[in-house]
């Protein structure tokens, strides 16, 4: 009888604990249930305010969009202006006090005053730098279109830049000339002049010693050196 009634005990404790344990198990999913309830509550939440802010941030978006747009307007309209201004500065300076009433005339239409503007005056920058080059350096006249191109929209600064370079060419020059001309008549002054005769009748070799003293080729006939030496005479005495 003892022994059985503490088998009975035993097995009473073994239902007991496997009853805590399902009681347990329950409770645990029940938790897990509830986290995830409220993760999922919590991503609703987060959602809906994500939307409600889009919503509220909708009109200042616009509004900041609106005053992108109004300030890229206000820098196209600044720089037609400052384009109008520089060529008639160039061109027609009795126009440049007229620059603000003709923008507020043409209000809106900045882009069409300034390209009249433009096809009116620009055909005299291409005038200009093409007189410039033909003066001082003929062998740019043909990069012409490919400089008005690349400075499109700039071409009176790159009149000002070329008549400047091209001045300080012309002032460069004029102060070389007095040099030269000073040693081109030191340089005469050490020979005498003597007759095309008498340079007939100079000996080949005096007529290479006279050469060679003016720095000239001593190379060919006589009848050579003798044309070579009355020619530079002819330029130099």
């Amino acid at each position: 009888r003892g022994k059985k009634s503490g088998r009975g005990a035993g097995e009473r404790r073994i239902a007991y604990d496997a009853e805590d344990m399902e009681k347990f198990e329950r409770e645990d999913r029940e938790r897990e249930l509830t986290r995830q309830k409220e993760k999922q509550a919590e991503v609703e939440a987060d959602r809906s305010e994500a939307v409600q802010e889009a919503k509220d941030m909708g009109p200042i978006k616009e509004f900041e969009e609106e005053e992108e747009e109004e300030e890229e307007d206000t820098e196209k309209v600044e720089e037609y202006r400052k384009k109008i201004t520089a060529l008639y500065k160039r061109f027609n300076p009795s126009k440049v006090g007229d620059v603000e009433g003709l923008m507020l005339k043409y209000k809106g239409k900045e882009d069409k005053l300034c390209a009249a503007i433009e096809n009116k005056y620009l055909g005299q920058v291409r005038e200009k730098i093409e007189s410039i080059y033909q003066k001082h350096n003929p062998a740019k006249l043909n990069d012409v279109d490919r400089l008005l191109h690349k400075f499109k929209g700039k071409e009176v600064q790159l009149l000002e830049a070329i008549e400047k370079r091209y001045a300080k060419m012309a002032i460069s020059e004029k102060k070389e000339e007095p040099e030269k001309k000073k040693k081109k008549t030191e340089k005469e002054s050490e020979f005498e002049y003597i007759k095309p005769l008498l340079i007939k009748r100079m000996k080949p070799h005096v007529l290479k010693d006279a050469l060679k003293d003016r720095g000239l080729s001593t190379q060919g006939t006589k009848k050579d050196l003798m044309d070579r030496l009355i020619a530079w005479q002819e330029e130099n005495c």
